[in-house]
C-alpha cells in the first residue's frame, strides 16, 4: 500500500496524532524526506526484538495474565508507520489473542491499551475476536495513558474496563476521512493528469482536481456508514442503547473519572491491582465464589451447563476443526521464531564475507531477505573482479608506449641470420614501427613478402618509393 493510500483511508483517531502524521506526509511530499538512518535504527531495535520470547508471541505472562500491549497507532498490518510512531499491528494484536486464549498458562487476558486509535480498516474484525472470547477467559482492558477511537471500539469488546488514573484519556469516538487535492503541486511540476473511467463514480474524489460538492458528498457517505457501524457495535458490545452510545460519541475525549460517568469505562483499577484481581478470582474455591460473588456464581454455573451442552451437541467434525485452528495458530507462533532464528544465522553467514570496501554490498545483501552467505561472497568476488578490470584497463589507457628493441649488435645480427625465417622476421615486425605501418599491421601478409624476398620472387629497389 503506497503512503498516499494509508493517509487518506479512514481514520479512527484523535485529531492530534492524525495531524503529526499528515505533517510527516507533507514534509516527505515537499522534498524534505525522512531521516533514513533514523528509520534503520528504527527498523533495527524491530528485529532485535526477535531475540525476545514475548515480542514473539505478542503477549507476557504476569501471574497468569496474558498482558497483550495495544500501543501507539494502530494499522491493519505492518507499516511504515509502524517504524515511525512505534505502532502496532492488529493482526499481530489478534494473533497474541488467540495464542493467548489457547494457552494452557494462561487463565485470563489483560490489553494494556495507550493508543490515540489508528486505521478503521482491521478495527471491526478485531473488535470481534475479543468478543468472541466471552466465556472462554475472563478478558479486560486497562486504558493506561489514552485510549482513544480505535483502541476503545477493540477494547469494548473486553468483559470489563479500566482507567489506571485520574488523568487517563478515554474517547474520541468518530471517524474522519481525508481527501489530497495534489491539482496545484501538479501544476508546479508541470503536470496535467487525465483519468479515463468508468462509472460515475470511480474518481468522482479525484486527488488531482479539487473536490466537488458531489464528490464531498460521497466521501461523506462512507464516513457516515463507517460511524453508524463503529457505534452500532460499541452499543451491542457495552450493552447499552445507541442513544445512550452516541452522548459520548461525539468526538470529546474523556478524563479519568468522566469517562466512568459517561459508561465509557466501569471502573479505575492500576495494573497491578487488575492482575491481582484476576488471580484471586482464578484461585478462589467454590465456597469462596458462592459467598463473595453469588451472582457471578450463578452466572458461571449458568455458563458451565451451556458448555457442557453445547459440548454433547458437537459433531466429530466441529471438534476436528477447532484443534485444527488450534494447531495453525500454534505453528504460526512457532514458526515466526523458527524462521527469527533463521534470518539471524543468515545475516551473520553474509557479514562473515565482509571485505573491507566493499560494506554496500555486504550491507544490501543484508536486509533484501534472501542472499545467502555463500551468494554473498559471489558478489563481493563478482564487484572485486569488476574493480580488477576497471583499474586494468585505466592503467593501460596511461600507459607510456614501448620504447623500440635497440638495434642488435654484429654477433646478434648473425645469431639471429641462423634463425628460421619465420622468426627473423618476427623480430624484424616487432621492432620497425614503419614496417607495420607499411603492412597494415598484418603479420601474415609481411610474412609472405619476406618469403618471395628470400626466394629472389621479389627485388626492392627504393624504399622511398622512386
Amino acid at each position: 500500500m503506497k503512503l498516499l493510500d494509508i493517509m487518506t483511508a479512514p481514520w479512527a483517531i484523535v485529531p492530534a496524532k492524525l495531524h503529526e502524521m499528515r505533517s510527516v506526509y507533507e514534509t516527505h511530499m515537499k522534498g524534505e524526506k525522512i531521516d533514513l538512518k533514523e528509520l534503520k535504527k528504527a527498523k533495527a531495535g524491530f528485529f532485535s526484538l526477535l531475540d525476545d520470547p514475548d515480542a514473539l508471541r505478542g503477549y507476557s505472562i504476569d501471574r497468569g495474565v496474558a498482558v497483550i500491549p495495544v500501543n501507539d497507532v494502530l494499522t491493519k498490518n505492518r507499516t511504515f508507520f509502524s517504524y515511525l510512531f512505534g505502532g502496532t499491528s492488529m493482526r499481530d494484536i489478534g494473533d497474541a489473542f488467540r495464542a493467548a486464549l489457547i494457552d494452557p498458562a494462561v487463565h485470563s487476558i489483560l490489553l494494556r491499551v495507550d493508543s490515540p486509535g489508528g486505521t478503521v480498516d482491521g478495527t471491526e474484525e478485531l473488535a470481534t475476536t475479543v468478543l468472541d472470547a466471552r466465556g472462554k477467559k475472563p478478558v479486560v482492558a486497562l486504558a493506561d495513558g489514552m485510549m482513544a477511537s480505535a483502541a476503545y471500539w477493540i477494547a469494548s469488546g473486553a468483559d470489563r474496563i479500566c482507567i489506571a488514573g485520574e488523568t487517563t484519556e478515554i474517547g474520541s469516538i468518530g471517524v474522519v476521512g481525508t481527501h489530497v487535492d495534489l491539482s496545484k503541486q501538479d501544476e508546479m511540476y508541470g503536470e496535467k493528469w487525465t483519468e479515463i473511467t468508468a462509472g460515475k463514480y470511480k474518481r468522482i474524489a479525484s486527488m488531482h482536481k479539487p473536490l466537488s460538492d458531489e464528490g464531498r458528498s460521497y466521501l461523506q457517505e462512507q464516513v457516515d456508514e463507517i460511524y453508524r457501524v463503529f457505534v452500532d457495535s460499541l452499543a451491542a458490545n457495552r450493552g447499552r442503547s445507541v442513544d445512550q452510545i452516541l452522548e459520548a460519541a461525539d468526538g470529546r475525549i474523556f478524563i479519568g473519572r468522566k469517562a466512568i460517568e459517561v459508561g465509557l469505562a466501569d471502573d479505575m483499577s492500576t495494573y497491578d491491582e487488575i492482575i491481582t484481581q484476576l488471580q484471586e478470582d482464578n484461585e478462589m474455591n467454590l465456597d469462596e465464589l458462592k459467598t463473595k460473588h453469588a451472582d457471578l456464581y450463578g452466572a458461571v454455573l449458568e455458563i458451565g451447563r451451556s458448555a457442557e451442552r453445547e459440548a454433547a451437541a458437537k459433531t466429530a467434525e466441529t471438534i476436528k476443526k477447532e484443534a485444527f485452528d488450534a494447531g495453525v495458530v500454534a505453528g504460526k507462533t512457532a514458526g515466526i521464531a523458527e524462521g527469527a532464528e533463521a534470518e539471524r544465522a543468515r545475516i551473520q553467514s553474509v557479514e562473515a564475507v565482509l571485505v573491507p570496501g566493499y560494506e554496500a554490498v555486504i550491507q544490501t545483501a543484508k536486509f533484501d531477505g534472501k542472499t545467502t552467505g555463500s551468494e554473498a561472497a559471489i558478489l563481493v568476488l563478482d564487484a572485486v573482479r569488476k574493480d580488477g578490470a576497471s583499474t586494468l584497463n585505466k592503467l593501460k589507457a596511461d600507459a607510456i608506449p614501448p620504447v623500440p628493441n635497440a638495434s642488435a649488435g654484429d654477433d646478434t645480427a648473425k645469431a639471429n641470420a641462423n634463425l628460421p625465417l619465420e622468426q627473423r622476421a618476427k623480430a624484424e615486425w616487432d621492432k620497425t614501427p614503419a614496417l607495420r605501418e607499411e603492412f597494415s599491421d598484418s603479420f601474415d601478409a609481411y610474412l609472405a613478402f619476406a618469403k618471395n624476398q628470400e626466394a629472389g620472387r621479389v627485388k626492392i629497389l627504393r624504399r622511398d618509393g622512386k
